[in-house]
C-alpha cells in the first residue's frame, strides 16, 4: 500500500507523551486487501497509557500501550469503506487525562481501485514531475474493459475508479469530454490503462498530464450558493466559472433583497455597490481560473421574520460570443430561517417534476470550529430514483477527488477535498467550500414517486454532520387535487392581491408550500396555528397552487395571485 502521512504534534506539560508515528509504505503481495497500519510509541511505558484513535471516518478505538522496556508502543489498524483522504488524530491518555495528540493526514488507496489524477503539465514534459500542480476542471472519461466501452465516469482532481475482472483483463479511461483548448500531453495516446494482476491490491496512482491551448469558444456560468438567509444577515458566495482555457472578461451584478437594508462587505472588493446592488467587474476568467465572490448583508433594524421570502439575482454580462447565455442569469428564493446551518443541500428545480428532469444539486460546507479544516470529504447517498449514469460535475470549490460506492445496491457519491486547510469560522468567505453536479431522475417513474437526497460530510476526525433533506415528487399537478378529503380548509381572499389566509379547521397541517403551475416551489411556510396568513405580493400575477402536509396527509388547493 502507498501511503502519504504526515504527523503534527501538539504535546502538554506532562511525564508521557508520544515518541513518534509510522505509517508502513508498502504493497501488498497477497490477493486479501489490507487495512491501514499505524505504528505508534511513547517515551515511557506506563499500565495507566491508552491510545484513542479517531479515523476520520467517523469510527473511533481505544487501545492500551504495550510495555517495549524503556518505551510504549502499539500498532493499530482500520479498514476504510472508501478509498480517500482522512485526518487521523491520536490521543494519549495516562488514566483518564490526556497528556499528548497527534494529527495525520493520511491518503488510503483502496484495493481493486485505479486511481488517476489529472494535473496540469505546466512544463509541457509529458511526463509527470514535482511541478505539475492538480488540474482543477470538470472532465468525462469514457471507460473501457478490453476494448468494450463499459461505463463513463466524472473526474475533476481525481477518480477512485472501481474495477472487476479476470487476471490479464485491460481497462482503459479516456478523455472524452468537449473543454476548448484543453489538450492532453501524456500518456502517449491520452488514455491512462491499467491491467488486473494476480494481486488483487495494485495502489499505482497514474496521471493524466493536461494543457491549455488557445480555444476559439467559451461559455462562462454564475453559480451562487447562499447557505445562510437569517433574520438579520445574509451570507452567500456566486463562483463564476468557464469552460475555456481562454481568458475572458465579465461583470457580475449581485441584487440582493431591498428586505436588507444595509450592505456588510464583500470580497473581492466590488467595483462598485448602487443601493441593493453588487457589482464586480472581473479578468481573466478560465476553467483553471474561476472566480469566487463573496457578500454579506445586513437587516439591521430586526424586521424580517421566520418564513419570510426574500429574492437575489444574479447576472453576468459576458464578452461575445458565450456559448450559453442561460446560465449567465441566476434566481435564488429564499425563506428567511431564525437558525441556519450552512452546511446544507439545494436542489433545482423543486417541488413536482416530470420524470426524467435533470436534477441540479448544491451542496455547501462550512467549517464552524475554531481551527484549519484539513481533509473534508461529502457522501451523498443518492436516491434509487435517479440515473447514476447521468451524473455531471457542474464545479467544486477546491481539489477534489470523485468516488463512485456502491453499498447494498444503493449508490453513493463521495467528494473528497484533501489538503483543502479551509480556515476557521472567524474568517468569512474563507471557511465554506461548495459542489455542484446534476443527474437525472429516472424515466418511467410513476406519478407520487418521491426523490429524497441530503449528505453527509466529515470534517477531518469529528463527527458527521448532515445536511438538510430535499425532495422531488413525480407528477405535475394540472388541476386542484385533494389527496385527503376535507370540506374544513379554507383559504381567503381568493384571488388576492397580497394577502393569504389559511384557515385548517380541525385539520392538522405543519407546513404550507406554494408552487408554480411548472412545479416550481417559490414559497415554503411553517404552519404554527390553524389560522395564518402569508404574505404573497411578491409573487407575479398568474395561477399557483397551495399545499398544505401534515398529520392530516396532503392537500392542495389553487388560488390566483392579481
Amino acid at each position: 500500500m502507498i501511503a502519504v502521512f504526515c504527523f503534527m504534534s501538539v504535546k502538554v506539560n506532562a511525564q508521557y507523551h508520544f515518541g513518534g508515528g509510522t505509517w508502513p509504505a508498502y504493497y501488498d503481495s497477497g490477493s486479501v486487501c489490507r487495512s491501514p497500519i499505524l505504528n505508534l510509541t511513547t517515551n515511557a511505558y506506563s499500565s495507566t497509557l491508552s491510545v484513542k484513535t479517531y479515523w476520520g471516518d467517523g469510527t473511533s478505538q481505544t487501545d492500551p500501550v504495550l510495555n517495549g522496556g524503556s518505551y510504549g508502543y502499539l500498532t493499530i489498524n482500520s479498514r476504510y469503506s472508501s478509498p480517500g483522504t482522512y485526518t487521523v488524530k491520536n490521543v494519549l491518555y495516562d488514566g483518564a487525562s490526556a497528556v499528548d495528540s497527534i494529527i495525520a493526514s493520511h491518503e488510503y488507496l483502496y484495493c481493486n481501485s485505479v486511481i488517476i489524477k489529472t494535473v496540469y503539465d505546466s512544463l509541457s514534459s509529458g511526463v509527470y514531475d514535482s511541478s505539475d500542480g492538480s488540474f482543477q476542471v470538470p472532465l468525462k472519461l469514457e471507460v473501457s474493459k478490453n476494448g468494450h466501452i463499459i461505463d463513463t465516469g466524472m473526474i475533476f482532481s481525481g477518480i477512485y475508479y472501481p474495477v472487476e475482472g479476470l487476471v490479464g483483463d485491460v481497462f482503459s479511461f479516456k478523455y472524452i469530454s468537449v473543454n476548448p483548448g484543453i489538450a492532453i500531453t501524456f500518456p502517449i495516446g491520452g488514455i491512462v490503462y491499467d491491467t488486473v494482476k494476480p494481486t488483487s491490491n495494485n495502489y499505482v496512482v497514474k496521471y493524466l498530464g493536461l494543457v491549455c491551448r488557445s480555444a476559439t469558444t467559451f461559455d462562462l456560468a454564475v453559480n451562487p450558493v447562499i447557505p445562510v438567509t437569517g433574520i438579520y444577515d445574509q451570507l452567500g458566495t456566486v463562483y463564476v466559472t468557464s469552460s475555456s482555457c481562454e481568458a475572458a472578461d465579465a461583470t457580475v451584478a449581485l441584487t440582493f433583497s431591498p428586505k436588507y437594508h444595509s450592505y456588510g462587505g464583500a470580497y473581492p472588493t466590488p467595483s462598485s455597490i448602487s443601493d441593493n446592488t453588487i457589482t464586480w467587474n472581473l479578468s481573466g476568467i478560465t476553467n483553471i481560473n474561476p472566480a469566487r465572490l463573496y457578500y454579506e448583508v445586513w437587516d439591521v433594524a430586526g424586521d424580517l421574520a421566520v418564513g419570510d421570502t426574500v429574492q437575489e439575482h444574479v447576472t453576468m454580462t459576458p464578452p461575445s460570443g458565450d456559448a450559453d447565455p442561460t446560465n449567465n442569469v441566476a434566481v435564488v428564493i429564499d425563506t428567511v430561517r431564525a437558525g441556519c446551518d450552512p452546511n446544507a443541500m439545494w436542489v433545482s428545480p423543486t417541488g413536482y417534476i416530470a420524470e426524467g428532469t435533470q436534477l441540479k444539486y448544491t451542496i455547501n460546507f462550512e467549517n464552524t470550529g475554531n481551527d484549519t479544516a484539513f481533509n473534508i470529504s461529502v457522501y451523498d447517498t443518492l436516491s434509487d430514483n435517479v440515473d447514476i449514469k447521468s451524473l455531471n460535475l457542474l464545479m467544486a470549490s477546491a481539489v477534489m477527488n470523485i468516488a463512485v460506492l456502491n453499498s447494498g445496491g444503493h449508490n453513493i457519491i463521495k467528494f473528497d477535498f484533501p489538503n483543502i486547510n479551509l480556515l476557521d469560522s472567524s474568517h468569512h468567505g474563507q471557511c465554506d467550500g461548495a459542489v455542484i453536479f446534476t443527474v437525472n431522475a429516472k424515466s418511467g417513474l410513476p406519478n407520487g414517486t418521491t426523490i429524497f437526497n441530503h449528505a453527509g460530510i466529515f470534517f477531518d476526525y469529528n463527527p458527521v454532520v448532515m445536511t438538510n433533506t430535499v425532495e422531488n415528487i413525480i407528477g405535475i399537478p394540472t388541476a386542484v387535487t385533494t389527496l385527503k378529503k376535507s370540506t374544513a380548509t379554507t383559504i381567503y381572499p381568493n384571488p388576492t392581491n397580497s394577502e393569504l389566509t389559511i384557515n385548517t379547521g380541525s385539520n392538522t397541517y405543519a407546513t404550507a408550500i406554494i408552487t408554480n403551475t411548472l412545479g416550481q416551489v417559490l414559497m415554503t411556510q411553517p404552519l404554527n396555528s390553524s389560522n395564518t396568513k402569508i404574505q404573497v405580493g411578491s409573487l407575479t400575477p398568474g395561477l399557483y397552487y397551495l399545499t398544505l402536509r401534515g398529520e392530516s396527509g396532503v392537500e392542495v388547493k389553487k388560488f390566483e395571485k392579481l
